[in-house]
């Protein structure tokens, strides 16, 4: 089970997930290469597979994230799946954000994650993870 982030170029002016125009085509974030060497950067470590997944441990958490364009074919979003509880994981997400120059979206929380918002995102990722494990138990 994963906490799942998404990284995109979102516009600006939107302030919440359903303000985002149904028309609305992402723009690159840069090319597969670029945004696989940007990963390497932020999150040092990071290992890829043939496939192109990328897979990095930190203090208390791990992020998978799928970058499979060819290396000069435009990427328009990154997904991280988060596994683990540390608050580290979703500074990790926003580094990532931050770095592409683009803006994070918490699917579990169906908002954007902000630095203000790393903990409690974190926090409720933790309890909806523990109420589901809960449930698979019984």
């Amino acid at each position: 089970m994963s906490w799942d982030v998404f990284i995109m170029r979102f516009p600006p002016e939107v302030e919440a997930i359903d303000e985002v125009p149904e028309d609305w085509d992402p723009p690159s974030l840069s090319t597969g290469r670029s945004v696989r060497s940007l990963l390497a950067g932020v999150l040092p470590g990071i290992e890829y597979s043939e496939g192109g997944w990328g897979d990095f441990e930190g203090p208390g958490f791990s992020i998978s994230s799928p970058v499979n364009a060819a290396d000069d074919a435009p990427v328009t979003r990154v997904a991280l799946f988060v596994r683990g509880d540390s608050e580290a994981a979703a500074h990790a997400a926003l580094a990532v954000a931050d770095a592409l120059k683009a803006r994070a979206f918490d699917a579990g929380a169906g908002d954007f994650l902000t630095l203000d918002a790393a903990r409690s995102a974190v926090q409720s990722w933790r309890a909806y993870r523990d109420r589901v494990l809960d449930r698979r138990k019984t």
